[in-house]
This record gives C-alpha cells, structure tokens and sequence, in this order.
C-alpha cells in the first residue's frame, strides 16, 4: 500500500497545469488539518527536484493573490514563483534558438523535430514559464545527422560539456561510449551572452532508443507523421500527439530502467514527465485518438516501454489513459506485472526489483541509496 507524505500528496495535487475542484477541495483539506506540521523546505525541494516547481509557484502566486488557498507559506510560494519567472526568461532565449535552429535546417534542406521540453513548453502548457528545459531535444534521421551538425556549428554550437569558463571537449574515451551506447550524439552548446539563459544545449537524437535494449522507434517513420507547430511568430516541426505520447512513455521506461539515468539526478523520479503526457492528451483534446496510438504501438512493437510508461502515469494521475488502451497494451505485454517492478536490466547480470510499490519510492528518494553504481562515461 502506497504511503504518502502529505507534502508528497500537496506536490502531486499542485504540480500539474489544471487543478480540478475536486483536487482544490483536497489541497484546502491538507492545509487546514495540517498546515503548521508542513514542513514547507522538504515541500520545496521536492518540488524542485521534480521540475514542477514552476507550476506550483504559478498556482501558489495566484492562491494568495485573490486568497481563494489559505494556510500556503508565503515565502516558500513566492520563492517557487521566482522560478516560474525565471523558466519565463530561459524559454524566451530557448525558443529564439528554437526558431534560428529550424529555418537554418530548413534552407539546409534538413527535417527536424523538436521533442520533449522543447516541444510541450509551447504547446501541451498555456505558458512556456510553467515548462523548465536543460537542453533542446531535437530528431532527425541518422543519415541527415551530419548536415544538423553542420548547421548548428554554423549557428556558434560547439561539441562538449558546458562549464563556466565555456565549452571543455569530450574525451576519446567519452566520445567512444557515446557511439556505442547513446541513442544521441554528442551535445552542442552554444554561449549566448544571455544573463537569463547564458548556455544552450542541443541534444541531437537519432534514435528514440538506447541501442541493444530489444525495441526502437523509427525515427523515419515519426519524421513522415511530423506536423508543423505555431507559437506567436515562431514554426517548427513536432511530432505527432500519438508520435509524441509514444516518445515520452518510452523515455520514462529508459531513464527508470538503465542506471546511468538513475543514479546522475534521479531521472526515474521526475513528476513533470508524467505531467507532460497528461498535458498533451488534455491539450490533444478529441483529436487525439487512443486507437492510433494503439497501431503505432504495434508498427513500431514497443507495447513494453509505452505500457510501463502510461501505467505509472495512471498510478500518479488516474483517468489519464483510456482504461481500454491500458489493459489493450497490458495484453500485449509477456509478463506486465514483472515488467513494472524490474530496474537494471540493461545494466547487471540480473535485473533489480523495486522492494517498494510506486507511489511511495516514486517520492522518497532515500530508495535510491541501495541503487549499483553505474559504469556509464557519459
């Protein structure tokens, strides 16, 4: 049985874009029973560490702007506000780089998509503050890989590791492990002389898996299904809602699974991934179609990753998928039960298995402290 902090249950009620009535009623219940036990520093760390403190200082701002929430700590709320404003300014600078990345491809003759953060914060999120980013995601195929390379060294992107005394290249060693065993290459980062955001990132996916893992999307396929995306002035090519929605489970399933995810910043624990999901369907509206995403699942066989990523979701915020489509893709997996407990299975001998159920490791991240060591250069 699952076993919640009420801080736990306050972060997954106000870290989300839509706080129904429902879920207002309860976060109104938790601070009127137990406001002066909150411990309001462990509400904004988590907060923080799930990269929704964005949507929780843009509810909690307004809560005590009109006073519709009492029992909120001020100074925590406009402190998680603060970063709402921030992630305001960062997106600004990122979508100008959005906008300079895809017409330059585009007199290059180069199809490319922004995924991820780059995508969502300008579409599934009514503002792109409420969305944070480190890095732009973008797909393209392997074959037009070298050409984007082109066109972003041609933009000031260079390859290697952002620092404050600029960009330090990879080492022989690092750039080795990266063709082996990254589905991406190698980030390009440019130094923009923005205070706001003084570094972007590119990260260059040619592949939407990692390799060896026993599944793939392919990236021809998503490219052929790509739609164009306005945002104010700016257009640029993203996938589709079901393309989309398929890329995001399995990511879940990747950073949950492999431990070099785990173990750098606890990728597995991160409440916006399933934010975004939830965000794009709600946004998709009736366009989005459950059985699309049904047959892209089978064209591309990873019923597994998407299973394991749209089940956790259901777990975090019920309702969100379609009960038939769960159980369709629960039908299709060999052994769902094992597949959503098991982690390291890409990296060990043996796989692990969570000792814990989801909900309560999902936000205590002292689970982590039993994780192996990752041997992962990158």
């Amino acid at each position: 049985m699952a076993v919640m902090s009420v801080e736990s249950e306050l972060l997954l009620l106000l870290g989300r874009q839509h706080v129904a009535d429902p879920q207002l009623a309860r976060v109104r219940e938790i601070l009127a029973q137990d406001a002066p036990g909150l411990d309001w520093g462990q509400f904004a760390a988590q907060a923080a560490r799930h990269r929704v403190a964005a949507l929780v200082g843009w509810h909690g701002w307004r809560f005590l702007t009109d006073k519709t929430v009492t029992g909120l700590d001020p100074a925590v709320m406009m402190l998680l506000y603060a970063t709402y404003r921030d992630t305001r300014r960062t997106n600004e600078v990122m979508l100008r780089e959005i906008q300079a990345i895809s017409d330059a491809a585009v007199r290059q003759g180069v199809t490319v998509l922004l995924r991820k953060g780059g995508h969502l914060a300008f579409s599934a999120y009514q503002e792109p503050g409420l969305r944070p980013m480190g890095d732009l995601d973008v797909l393209v195929v392997r074959e037009q890989a070298p050409a984007l390379v082109e066109v972003l060294e041609q933009l000031g992107y260079v390859e290697g590791h952002p620092s404050v005394n600029g960009i330090v290249p990879l080492s022989k060693r690092e750039r080795a492990f990266w063709r082996l065993y990254g589905s991406d290459l190698p980030k390009l980062n440019k130094l923009t002389g923005e205070i706001d955001c003084p570094i972007v990132s590119v990260d260059v996916n040619v592949s939407l898996a990692l390799p060896g893992k026993g599944y793939d999307v392919p990236v021809s396929a998503v490219v052929a299904h790509a739609q164009h995306h306005r945002y104010g002035a700016a257009s640029f090519l993203v996938p589709s809602a079901e393309d989309a929605v398929v890329d995001l489970a399995a990511h879940i399933y990747k950073t949950s699974t492999t431990l070099r995810f785990m173990t750098r910043g606890g990728k597995h624990r991160r409440l916006i991934k399933y934010v975004d999901i939830a965000e794009l369907v709600r946004s998709a509206g009736p366009d989005f179609s459950w059985d699309l995403l049904l047959a892209r699942v089978d064209e591309y066989r990873v019923a597994e990753p998407v299973y394991y990523g749209l089940a956790h979701l259901n777990m975090l915020f019920p309702d969100t998928v379609a009960a038939d489509t769960l159980a369709a893709l629960r039908q299709r997996c060999s052994a769902p039960e094992q597949l959503l407990t098991q982690y390291g299975q890409w990296d060990l001998a043996e796989p692990r298995v969570w000792q814990q159920d989801f909900l309560s490791r999902f936000f205590d991240p002292a689970t982590d402290r039993e994780l192996p060591a990752s041997k992962s250069l990158v």
